[in-house]
């Protein structure tokens, strides 16, 4: 069940995290954007985690056992937070700060629960992904409990979440090549 670690370059966790590069950056560059594009961006960065995470379910369970059904369950979680925020804007403008700290705590548990896999790769791959998991737990815990540093401080936090999480999926795409 654990034995078989050859993976392979993993392109769809690379490709996650050159979005999640692309959404830190724009939010970054452009404080002023429309909130909506802010949303429709973020929805689709949210579908596209997800879609990722299920799409290495086999292999993640193979490392993982059941643990990587949390993995799947936060997948769903994350296109269906995705789906809303497409699909009906309003609502994704209105709870943004809130939406947004769940979906950040949902990834880092789920980063968190199956991290262990990434020490077959290298104990180095395994405690830098683990300190980025835990910096995003963080900041997904400092928007639901301190709204008011969330909202004066939303694009810097968002862009922080985003830029660690997207080095992570890079460096987890790379730690998957061996």
């Amino acid at each position: 069940m654990f034995n078989d670690h050859r993976w392979g370059f993993d392109w769809t966790e690379f490709m996650t995290g050159i979005v999640f590069l692309i959404a830190a950056y724009f939010v970054m560059k452009q404080p002023k954007a429309a909130l909506l594009s802010l949303v429709f961006l973020f929805a689709i960065a949210a579908i596209i985690s997800g879609i990722t995470t299920i799409g290495g379910y086999t292999k993640l369970r193979r490392e993982t056992g059941l643990r990587a059904n949390f993995a799947l369950v936060f997948a769903v979680i994350d296109i269906l937070v995705g789906l809303l925020f497409l699909f009906h804007s309003p609502t994704g403008i209105v709870v943004l700060g809130y939406v947004f700290a769940f979906w950040f705590l949902i990834d880092s548990i789920e980063r968190l629960v199956v991290v262990s896999h990434l020490r077959v790769f290298g104990m180095g791959y395994y405690v830098f992904s683990m300190i980025l998991d835990i910096l995003s737990l963080a900041i997904g815990i400092m928007l639901i409990f301190n709204p008011m540093v969330a909202a004066f401080s939303f694009n810097l936090l968002v862009s922080v979440y985003f830029a660690i999480f997207g080095i992570n999926a890079i460096l987890i795409a790379f730690a998957r090549r061996n």
